[in-house]
């Protein structure tokens, strides 16, 4: 009895003890979950904090976690930058106590570059894009926030051995980089000497820098890359070439557009079609391929109430031709295709075509017309108009160019109208244009005679 009563209390003491186990156990469980509960509101209110770029909600989260990288950055761009916060010195402190707290991140030694630059503290910058570059060597930023920070402390050399490499990397910073490279030294050959990497290795990058000569000005340098470019490569496509052509237009050089154009021919980037005239000067008259819309080939201007199309099969001659639809009717000044022919001062020449109309309901309507593009009183002439519904019949005009003319506009056209009825609508074919010599020296002065 005795005994049980030993062992009965022996049980009860087992379980009591198993009892205050589990308790314990729970006990501890619990406080731990309280304890992550509230570590988990702690961050949770930190990373509230942290997205905001208040200087008192990001410090408020620094003192919540004084340890993260990411605030002290925050805080960092937020003294160096906000006009309402400014506190550069504060600024570089804070980045750089990002960068101690997380050393392989090279957006913190990025921003901490830019950041000494600030307060001219150049040791410090070269320092901290050094190891930006350092952790990423292939981030088109850094190379170009390192470039500036060299240009910025006339060490031109290095930058725009940075702006080498960038462009290495990422190719769609041309503009950029060369827009500060010349403003920081001024001469396009040093450029072109430290920068590019040569025409043999990057023609396209080439023929971005002679586009950007041309747009700042300097066509004249332009020109002499182009020279080089063509001398030394034929590794072009047109669509490199066809901006600098447009600028050369555009800046009325005609006759460096017309060089430009012979060597595209001559290297065999665009193919002068077969014309059934020997005599013929025009560029694709036939209109057999569809125009380049570029150089001495056809230009396509887009204008409103016009369709311009080349797939017409109901050509004049051969396979294609040059339809145009006026969509609705209106009294408007029209010139839909046009083409920049180099010719010889003094010739007389002659213009001419094939065209027919469909319902053209003007009596001003669409025909040829050749202008000299310097001198439009010297040379400004048109074939007879063509209105109604008629079929495929040839027009043409003669005229003698002027003592200096080098470049003529042909094109089709239609002037507004001056009487009943303005209004044009209808359809107009052209096919089989041709501008030939007639003279190589200036015949006469008469009035431009018409046929």
């Amino acid at each position: 009895m005795s005994l049980r009563r030993t062992l009965s209390g022996s049980v009860f003491d087992l379980s009591l003890a198993s009892a205050w186990r589990k308790t314990a156990v729970l006990l501890a469980v619990g406080i731990a979950a309280a304890l992550m509960a509230g570590e988990g509101a702690r961050l949770a209110v930190v990373a509230v904090l942290a997205e905001s770029f208040e200087p008192r909600k990001i410090q408020r989260a620094l003192g919540l976690d004084p340890s993260s990288p990411e605030l002290h950055f925050r805080l960092g761009l937020v003294d160096s930058y906000a006009l309402d916060h400014l506190d550069p010195v504060e600024g570089v402190g804070e980045l750089r106590r990002a960068t101690e707290l997380a050393p392989h991140v090279a957006g913190y030694w990025a921003a901490l570059g830019s950041a000494c630059d600030s307060i001219r503290d150049t040791a410090c910058a070269d320092t901290a894009f050094e190891r930006a570059l350092r952790l990423s060597p292939m981030t088109p930023r850094l190379h170009w926030m390192a470039g500036n920070h060299y240009l910025l402390n006339d060490r031109n050399k290095e930058g725009m051995a940075h702006f080498r490499r960038l462009l290495e990397v990422s190719p769609s910073y041309a503009n950029s980089v060369f827009a500060a490279s010349l403003s920081a030294v001024g001469d396009p050959a040093v450029i072109l000497e430290r920068v590019l990497p040569g025409p043999e290795k990057n023609p396209e990058l080439t023929l971005s820098f002679i586009n950007f000569l041309c747009a700042s000005g300097k066509a004249d340098f332009a020109r002499e890359v182009w020279q080089t470019t063509a001398a030394r490569t034929w590794a072009l496509r047109l669509t490199w070439v066809k901006p600098y052509l447009d600028s050369l237009l555009e800046l009325r050089r005609f006759r460096d557009a017309a060089n430009v154009w012979k060597d595209l021919e001559r290297m065999r980037i665009v193919e002068r079609p077969r014309s059934s005239d020997s005599a013929d000067i025009l560029f694709n008259g036939d209109f057999e391929r569809s125009p380049l819309n570029a150089g001495l080939d056809w230009h396509i201007k887009a204008e409103r109430f016009l369709a311009v199309d080349f797939s017409d099969p109901r050509a004049y001659h051969g396979a294609g031709c040059l339809r145009v639809e006026f969509t609705v009717a209106r009294n408007e000044d029209y010139e839909p295709v046009y083409q920049i022919v180099p010719v010889s001062p003094g010739g007389t020449y002659e213009l001419s075509g094939y065209v027919r109309t469909e319902d053209v309901t003007s009596d001003s309507g669409p025909r040829l017309r050749v202008l000299d593009l310097d001198c439009p009183d010297c040379v400004n002439v048109s074939t007879e108009t063509t209105t109604g519904t008629a079929p495929w019949h040839r027009v043409s005009v003669e005229f003698a160019a002027g003592a200096r003319t080098e470049f003529l506009r042909v094109s089709g056209w239609r002037p507004r109208s001056r009487s009943f009825p303005s209004e044009i609508a209808g359809r107009f074919w052209i096919d089989a244009v041709t501008l030939k010599i007639i003279s190589p020296f200036e015949r006469s002065h008469a009035p431009a005679r018409q046929s």
